[in-house]
C-alpha cells in the first residue's frame, strides 16, 4: 500500500513553519523533517543581530522546542542527509541507504553561502555565514580577534558588521559595489547608511575588490585589496550572497531555473513534490513575475501557507513580500518588488527619524517602498497601494509630508 506521509527535507524556518500549520489546520497525516543540521528548525535572522552579539541562546532561535515537536506528532531526523530522491517509487534515498517512502514530498532545502574565490579564503579565522553553527563559531571568534573584516555590504554583511561593531571590535566592511545595501536600490539612503557606519566606527570601503587574504601559516591576520591597500583582520566574515540547493530536485528530473520552478500551489514539476522557500522560484501574484526570495518573512509565509493547503485549504498565496532589516538602531522594512524600479523617491531621512522611498519603474509605476519610523498604518496603506501598481503622474507630490501615500498618487 502507498504511503500517505508527508517527507520535507530541510529543516530551516519554511519547513518549521509548515509542520506547524498543518497540525494547527487539522492535518493527520504522519509527518518527518528530515535535516543535515544538528538543530530544530530556527529562525535565521538572530544570527546576525541577538546571538552574534551574545544577547541570545542557541535554543532561543527554534521555531519549537524538542518537546513542542513531540507534543504536536511531529519526527525530526537530524543530523541526516538525503542522497537522493526517487520520483517513480515516491522515495527518497539517506545516505547509508536507507529510503523512506512518501506520499507529499516538500522540498525546503534552502541556500547555501558563495564562497570567495581569491587566495586564502581557506585560511582558519574566515567564515561564511548561515547556520547557526555558523554564527556560533563567527561568536566565538570574536571573543579573541580584535579586529574584524566584513567581505560584502548587503544584509548579511551589513548586519555582522553593526553586530561585530557593537562587541567592541575594529570592523572595516568592504563592497565591491558603489553603495552599501544595494538591495534597497535607494542610492541616497545607502549613502546615508554609510555614513551612519562611519560614525560608528566602521571602516566602509566601496568599489573595493577584494585581491587576497593573507595568513600567518594558516591562521588570517589581513587582507590585500586591488589597489594595494592591506588590512588587519584576525576575523573574517563573508557575505557574497547565496545558491539555492537545487542539486537534489534536479537530479530527480524537477524543472530548476535560478531554483526550483514551483506553479501558484508550490508544486514542482515532479508528481507530489512541492518546493519552499529560498530555494523555490515562485509566480509572485503582486508582480506577475518568478521570483525566488531569501528572507524570513517568505519562508514563514510559503511554509505556513503549504501545510495549510496540505490540510485541505483552498485559499491561494497571495502574500506581498516584506523584509526587515536592523542595522544598529535603525530599522528598515522593505515592500514589494523593488528590483525593477529605476528610481527611488526619497521622503524623508535617517537623520530625521522617518523615511519613505518609492521605487518607481520607467513608466512610473509603484512596486516597492522602503519605510523607516512610520506608523503601522501607514505602512499598511503602502503595502495595498503597492499592489495596485500604480502610475505615479507627478513623483514631485511623493515628497510632500503632508500627504499620505495614498493622496500622493492619487492626486499626481
Amino acid at each position: 500500500m502507498a504511503s500517505e506521509q508527508i517527507l520535507v527535507v530541510g529543516g530551516g524556518l519554511a519547513a518549521g513553519k509548515l509542520a506547524s500549520a498543518y497540525r494547527e489546520a487539522g492535518g493527520e497525516k504522519d509527518l518527518t523533517i528530515v535535516s543535515a543540521e544538528p538543530d530544530p528548525p530556527y529562525n535565521r535572522p538572530p544570527l546576525t543581530k541577538g546571538l552574534l552579539r551574545g544577547e541570545q541562546d542557541r535554543e532561543s532561535t527554534y521555531v519549537k522546542q524538542q518537546d513542542e515537536w513531540d507534543d504536536a506528532v511531529v519526527e525530526l531526523r537530524l543530523e541526516i542527509t538525503v542522497e537522493a530522491i526517487h520520483p517513480g517509487e515516491h522515495e527518497i534515498e539517506l545516505a547509508g541507504g536507507e529510503r523512506l517512502p512518501y506520499g507529499t514530498l516538500v522540498v525546503a532545502t534552502g541556500a547555501r553561502p558563495r564562497t570567495l574565490p581569491v587566495p586564502g579564503a581557506d585560511l582558519v579565522g574566515v567564515h561564511t555565514y548561515r547556520t547557526l553553527s555558523d554564527a556560533e563559531a563567527v561568536s566565538n571568534a570574536a571573543e579573541e580577534a580584535h579586529s574584524a573584516l566584513v567581505i560584502g555590504g548587503s544584509f548579511i554583511g551589513a548586519e555582522a558588521a553593526a553586530s561585530l561593531r557593537l562587541r567592541g571590535l575594529d570592523v572595516t566592511l568592504i563592497e565591491l559595489g558603489p553603495a552599501l545595501m544595494p538591495q534597497l536600490r535607494a542610492p541616497e539612503l545607502s549613502a546615508e547608511l554609510a555614513e551612519l557606519y562611519r560614525e560608528q566606527g566602521i571602516e566602509v570601503l566601496l568599489e573595493a575588490e577584494l585581491e587576497e587574504l593573507t595568513g600567518n601559516g594558516k591562521l588570517l591576520t589581513g587582507a590585500r585589496l586591488a589597489g594595494g591597500q592591506t588590512i588587519e583582520a584576525y576575523l573574517a566574515v563573508v557575505g557574497v550572497g547565496v545558491q539555492p540547493n537545487v542539486e537534489l530536485a534536479e537530479s530527480a528530473g524537477a524543472e530548476v531555473d535560478d531554483g526550483i520552478v514551483v506553479d501558484k500551489r508550490f508544486r514542482t514539476s515532479l508528481d507530489d513534490v512541492f518546493a519552499i522557500g529560498d530555494v523555490a522560484r515562485y509566480p509572485d501574484p503582486t508582480t506577475s513575475r518568478l521570483r525566488r526570495i531569501e528572507h524570513w518573512s517568505s519562508a514563514s509565509a510559503q511554509g505556513g501557507h503549504l501545510g495549510r493547503q496540505l490540510a485541505g485549504a483552498r485559499a491561494t498565496y497571495d502574500e506581498l513580500p516584506v523584509f526587515f532589516t536592523q542595522l544598529f538602531d535603525t530599522k528598515l522594512q522593505v515592500l514589494g518588488d523593488v528590483q525593477p524600479a529605476v528610481e527611488c523617491v526619497l521622503r524623508g531621512s535617517l537623520a530625521e527619524g522617518r523615511l519613505i522611498g518609492f521605487h518607481l519603474t520607467e513608466k512610473n509605476e509603484l512596486v516597492g517602498a522602503v519605510v523607516h519610523g512610520q506608523a503601522a498604518d501607514l505602512v499598511a496603506e503602502l503595502g495595498e497601494l503597492i499592489r495596485e501598481r500604480p502610475v505615479v503622474a507627478d513623483p514631485t507630490r511623493l515628497l510632500d509630508e503632508n500627504l499620505r501615500p495614498t493622496e500622493a498618487v492619487a492626486g499626481s
